[in-house]
């Protein structure tokens, strides 16, 4: 899942294929190449999520709304042994593994319509750091075994930051870039992106805008990421299938604000590295200079 990109600085292309990951849980630590940015989210300092210094609107503590004909099903809660995840410890404000794995069971019947009766959930908690600032529980669901779905969710209200749908075609499909779609701006998937967003209320409300963001790849699936931002200024990214248009993923307004701000971060950054590059290479071209007038 996922990768969050943004086209309009191609400086930025490979990092932003992997800051999608973050909002995603873990198959995107197994199942992608792109891990420059979760290495780097990994050294990050270590801070208390505070909801005292969020915007109000990016909060929004009510009970997630839960399609008509979910019922709470059986299935299996467990700790996810990635290492990243053993070394965290959740806070007394946090929610247990066991509520946010329900949170999650909620999101996923709301965008797929999946019961999870009998199946697998593993759970990871993630803490906040000073560019995510809302700690959050990440949980990939396994269905026989394999690992299909996942949530991530705000570990202390259970809004949901994330789905994903990770499956395998298990054919061979061209998964190359598609040009005409490129050039195109991403062409009839604009429709099907502002009817699904409205369809599941993706921003809470009314979907302003709709810009392609990139093609890519997960597993064998070739894949069309497009942003959204709502009338009332939430912001949203979806990601489908280019094989048959399945909806692979979502990270709502509550993680995708943070990762549209790190990516602005990481964007300064580089500017000032290049305009510090071009000042060395200025000045030794003057050292260069005054070496050949005094020969």
């Amino acid at each position: 899942m996922r990768k969050t990109k943004k086209p309009v600085n191609k400086k930025m292309k490979g990092l932003l294929l992997a800051v999608g990951i973050l909002g995603v849980s873990t198959v995107l630590f197994q199942g992608f190449t792109q891990v420059a940015t979760a290495a780097e989210y990994n050294k990050t300092s270590i801070v208390p999520t505070s909801y005292a210094t969020l915007e109000e609107k990016s909060i929004d503590t009510k009970k997630e709304m839960v399609s008509e004909g979910y019922k709470k099903t059986n299935y299996t809660v467990k700790d996810n042994a990635l290492e990243n995840y053993r070394k965290q410890t959740p806070t007394s404000k946090d929610m247990t593994k066991e509520e946010a794995a329900e949170a999650g069971a909620q999101g996923l019947w709301n965008i797929y319509g999946i019961s999870l009766e009998g199946e697998v959930v593993e759970m990871g908690y993630q803490p906040a750091n000073e560019d995510y600032p809302r700690s959050s529980w990440c949980g990939d669901v396994y269905i026989e075994g394999k690992l299909l779905y996942g949530f991530e969710v705000d570990s202390v209200t259970g809004e949901i930051f994330s789905v994903f749908y990770n499956r395998t075609l298990g054919k061979k499909v061209a998964v190359g870039l598609d040009l005409d779609l490129h050039n195109d701006n991403g062409g009839e998937y604009q429709t099907l992106v502002k009817e699904t967003a409205e369809k599941f209320n993706i921003v809470n409300g009314t979907v302003a805008s709709v810009k392609y963001n990139c093609q890519g790849t997960q597993n064998d699936d070739p894949d069309i990421t497009f942003d959204i931002t709502g009338e009332n200024g939430e912001v949203a990214q979806l990601t489908f299938s280019r094989y048959d248009k399945a909806l692979l993923n979502i990270t709502f307004n509550g993680r995708q604000q943070y990762v549209l701000k790190y990516v602005e971060k990481m964007d300064r950054e580089i500017e000032m590295n290049e305009s510090k590059r071009e000042t060395r290479k200025m000045d030794d071209n003057e050292i260069q200079e005054l070496i050949l007038e005094e020969n």
